[in-house]
């Protein structure tokens, strides 16, 4: 195992899927919540571009590269950086996707997520799990080792929202350098007055929790672990938001061999609460290092400084690379070409 993933991965799979569900809601638009976009409007766009990033390495339904309002990129570029030299599939789930990408992908339906200071996050919930676990115990029978990523804006609030709302303490990480953990927290605090609750009212109603408090990928996320079961083994890929999910499954009941694997830049995040979440689920975590110190491009090498950290199953695609054979160097030069080779609207590439 590469010295730049730990713990040791024990399993290598022989037919590995990689699996992204792409979500919007409109917490990501509320002004400082997310980095996911040049502006907040911008936020819906950025699940389906990365998409079309991850699938095509062009973007053809949003204007320019998703990417923070500073110019740090989406880390969708390592995610295609690691599927590129690994040749393994990606399948794309929308779930309350507004904007659509120009990708094929699987639909379950449902609105964007709601503003939760003024209105229920999900109110399909229960509808969006369900046919997320049918499609779960279909893709189980296509792989020994489903990694599960995310890209949702706006997503690591309302993870924090239905955490609160079933009394769990733990923090969220952030695509802000700086964690706007206050505005998150009286995001959080609206949300409660609006339903006229305390902190941990809902412990005992995890599902009306995730209704009121949560967005479509969450739902979702649940519903592939639990159609997915023990047939197959899952990885989780990302921070704080999939972290949440363990512990929500976890409080479900929905029993499998699950893990989450994430960048080392939300495990160190000093602001989260990355390693707690996940060892109260009672699974294990893995930490890759994507290196991305060697890049050479500045814009890339701010993700070390804090930006963005992680998203669009980044920390679990360069785990999936590791496993097989590819080295951190080579994931670097990979993920250096894909940002310059990247062909946006109007342009032959961002080179």
């Amino acid at each position: 195992m590469p010295r730049w993933i730990h713990p040791d991965f024990d399993f290598r799979p022989l037919r590995p899927l990689f699996m992204c569900i792409i979500s919007n809601t409109h917490v990501g638009k509320i002004p400082g919540v997310s980095a996911a976009g040049v502006t907040p409007e911008f936020t819906f766009y950025t699940p389906g571009a990365d998409a079309e990033l991850v699938e095509f390495n062009r973007i053809v339904t949003m204007p320019g590269l998703p990417e923070t309002p500073g110019g740090c990129p989406t880390p969708g570029i390592i995610t295609r950086a690691a599927l590129s030299l690994t040749g393994v599939p990606a399948l794309f789930v929308a779930s309350g996707l507004d904007k659509k990408p120009a990708v094929p992908y699987v639909e379950l339906g449902g609105a964007a997520g709601g503003d939760i200071r003024y209105t229920p996050g999900v109110p399909e919930a229960p509808e969006i799990l369900e046919k997320a676990a049918l499609l779960g115990r279909k893709v189980s029978a296509l792989s020994d080792c489903i990694f599960i990523g995310e890209s949702i804006a706006g997503g690591t609030t309302t993870a924090l929202a239905v955490l609160r709302a079933i009394g769990y303490n733990g923090s969220v990480s952030s695509s802000f350098d700086s964690n706007p953990i206050e505005l998150k927290s009286e995001i959080v605090r609206q949300a409660l007055r609006r339903c006229d609750s305390e902190p941990g009212e809902f412990r005992d109603d995890i599902m009306r929790a995730i209704v009121e408090f949560g967005d479509p990928m969450i739902p979702c996320a649940l519903g592939l672990l639990k159609g997915i079961g023990s047939t197959t083994r899952v990885v989780l890929s990302g921070g704080t938001q999939l972290a949440a999910v363990l512990l929500l499954a976890k409080r479900l009941g929905i029993e499998g061999d699950f893990s989450i694997a994430t960048t080392k830049y939300v495990a160190e995040d000093p602001s989260a609460s990355f390693r707690d979440i996940v060892e109260d689920s009672g699974w294990n975590y893995y930490v890759v290092d994507p290196g991305l110190e060697r890049s050479r491009i500045p814009v890339i090498q701010a993700f070390t400084r804090g930006f963005v950290k992680e998203g669009v199953g980044a920390g679990g695609a360069a785990l999936l690379a590791g496993i097989l054979g590819v080295t951190q160097e080579r994931l670097v030069e990979e993920t250096d070409r894909v940002l310059m080779t990247v062909e946006l609207p109007g342009c032959a590439s961002k080179a």
